[in-house]
């Protein structure tokens, strides 16, 4: 979890993309792993021995109607962009997902992100929504845009959701 901690630290320290105000130690990224990680992948590429980029699912909320929807998130370490590294963490985590069986994935964007929006376009995910001036940081006020993915139909029942085992073997 050190390598989550450094890559998403930056973002938190340095941009708007991140609305925390706080850094994140390895063992808060490590309770949230843990939270989570049997139902949702976690992706770390690395170069070498160098961490490059995250991607990682949790879930979009909390009550059991909204268990075949994810929420999917995916960062490039500094100094690592325009390597196609988002795209293949991205694409790997949005094939484990559907795979699993997870129906929607949303994507939440401080804006203005341009990058982002791009990267989540070219996967599918359609603008669904903008919250504006929710949050404040870096001396100004950031809007939200919401991004869904649908991958079936809204009207066929969904089925069981595959464990994270079957899809993504260790």
């Amino acid at each position: 979890m050190p390598a989550f901690s450094h890559i998403v630290n930056h973002y938190i320290k340095t941009t708007t993309v991140n609305f925390r105000t706080v850094t994140q130690s390895p063992e808060e990224w490590h309770r949230d792993w843990q939270a989570s990680h049997d139902r949702y992948p976690w992706l770390l590429a690395v170069d070498g021995d160098e961490p490059v980029g995250l991607a990682y699912a949790v879930p979009w909320k909390a009550r059991n109607a909204y268990d075949w929807c994810a929420e999917a998130t995916v960062y490039v370490a500094d100094g690592h962009h325009r390597r196609g590294i988002g795209r293949l963490l991205y694409g790997r985590l949005l094939d484990g997902l559907d795979r699993q069986g997870y129906r929607s994935t949303m994507g939440v964007i401080a804006l203005p992100n341009e990058a982002s929006v791009t990267l989540h376009e070219a996967y599918g995910f359609q603008h669904v929504g903008t919250l504006r001036s929710v949050g404040y940081k870096h001396g100004r006020w950031c809007d939200i845009g919401f991004w869904q993915r649908r991958v079936a139909h809204a009207d066929t029942p969904p089925g069981d959701l595959l464990p994270i085992s079957e899809v993504w073997p260790t």
